[in-house]
């Protein structure tokens, strides 16, 4: 455990005999990295530095991450590493996870983070779905320690695409559903979370849309627009309703279809997205 910055799972002396044996002085490890202060901390107090500092004395000294840390500091790199490539989707945060690879694959506390940042790398820096099917069935499996069901709901919708990229549709669909069930609570999810499902229900819809199955598309995509009304949240109201607009024109509802397109327009004009606006205004057929 971390206390202040100490981790006994960080051993600061095997950091202090590689500098040795390499002949290099702590002012020489700092250069260009650090201050000699801190690579005093690291050796004689097992202080672990920042992520960016710490690689960069292990590169230095030719050491691998996972013989100096685990527990604590890994568990909130991994936490830090989902954050930005599952909530904020940010898929350069996965040249970061390389660097991390290793370690987090063999501390059970971060299996979960492992598999799923490995099957998002596959997803969509390499598009190997059976990969990412591998990477995400493990994720899931009952023995990998669970971080969180939000990653659960994550894990099972890359494996619902991945099986609807493949052809697979029957398999597609039982992820998708499994995706569905681990969904966490649309009102009192966090914001990143809330966002996250709702782009998990979207997709969930086009494929639902792509089986002909528009009754079940038009349910998921009401709910979501009820929570973000609820939740005073316009941000995925224009594609949402969008998409539902196009989903009741397919079930015959004309009306219904023309309001929600009308929606989707407002909401755009009031969230400041103007080629949105301007887009869905060309569309709009609800005179005042």
């Amino acid at each position: 455990m971390a206390r202040n910055g100490k981790n006994e799972n960080f051993d600061g002396k095997a950091i202090r005999a590689a500098r040795k044996k390499m002949h290099l002085s702590q002012v020489e490890l700092a250069e260009g990295i650090t201050t000699q202060a801190t690579i005093s901390l690291v050796e004689n107090q097992n202080r672990v530095p920042n992520a960016d500092v710490l690689l960069a004395i292990l590169d230095r000294l030719n050491l691998d991450m996972s013989q100096f840390v685990s527990g604590d500091f890994l568990t909130n790199k991994a936490k830090e590493l989902l954050s930005q490539v599952v909530l904020n989707m940010n898929t350069d945060a996965l040249n970061e996870f390389k660097d991390f690879e290793k370690a987090l694959s063999q501390n059970p506390p971060t299996l979960q983070a492992y598999y799923i940042l490995k099957a998002a790398d596959e997803f969509h820096n390499k598009q190997n779905y059976a990969q990412v099917i591998y990477n995400t069935e493990r994720a899931t499996d009952k023995k990998t320690p669970v971080l969180s069901n939000f990653f659960l709901f994550y894990a099972y919708h890359q494996m619902g695409s991945s099986y609807y990229l493949q052809g697979d549709m029957a398999t597609a669909r039982e992820k998708f559903a499994l995706a569905y069930e681990q969904e966490p609570d649309l009102l009192t999810a966090s914001d990143l979370e809330f966002h996250g499902v709702l782009q998990g229900r979207k997709y969930y819809a086009e494929f639902l849309v792509a089986e002909k199955d528009y009754d079940e598309a038009a349910s998921i995509l009401s709910g979501a627009l009820d929570a973000l009304r609820q939740r005073v949240d316009l941000f995925w109201v224009p594609e949402l309703s969008e998409q539902l607009a196009n989903i009741e024109e397919k079930r015959g509802d004309a009306e219904a279809a023309k309001r929600y397109m009308h929606y989707a327009r407002i909401a755009a004009y009031l969230s400041g997205r103007s080629n949105t606006e301007s887009r869905l205004a060309k569309l709009d057929t609800v005179v005042f």
